[in-house]
């Protein structure tokens, strides 16, 4: 698979995150694909059911998520997609109160194709960014006591 293909798809799959479409989504990867959001509890996932409610749970917790593309590197078959996310924190992203406000974070995407889709997916999120801007402030921790 080229680079124009490989591009087509992913932004197919960011397109689909983007519009919350979980047909759309799961349409971009490959049969037998392999799902893995590195540290989460879930581990690697290759159940399409189980990807599909890893992906309703992300959009339960982040809206109007923009991904700016940092950078890319191809090899056969593969790529590794840097980019920034910005996103409305709507539920409860990593088990604090999102409160619809907005977050940007670093994401790092290695993603391997076949037959026309992703067949693994292995994501990293830069969780302590979202953490440092969704966490109280210790003033605010502080007036809650």
């Amino acid at each position: 698979m080229d680079r124009t293909e490989m591009d087509e798809i992913m932004g197919r799959h960011y397109a689909a995150e983007a519009a919350h479409d979980l047909e759309a989504l799961m349409g971009t990867l490959a049969e037998g694909a392999v799902h893995d959001v590195i540290g989460d509890p879930d581990g690697a996932l290759s159940d399409p059911a189980d990807i599909r409610c890893r992906y309703a749970q992300l959009f339960a917790d982040f809206d109007n998520e923009r991904v700016t593309p940092i950078r890319r590197l191809y090899g056969d078959d593969f790529m590794v997609d840097e980019a920034m996310v910005t996103a409305r924190a709507v539920g409860q992203p990593f088990g604090l109160p999102g409160g619809n406000r907005e977050v940007t974070y670093r994401l790092l995407h290695v993603c391997e194709f076949r037959d026309g889709g992703i067949s693994s997916e292995h994501v990293w999120l830069d969780v302590a960014a979202i953490v440092a801007q969704l966490a109280p402030s210790p003033e605010a921790a502080e007036a809650a006591v």
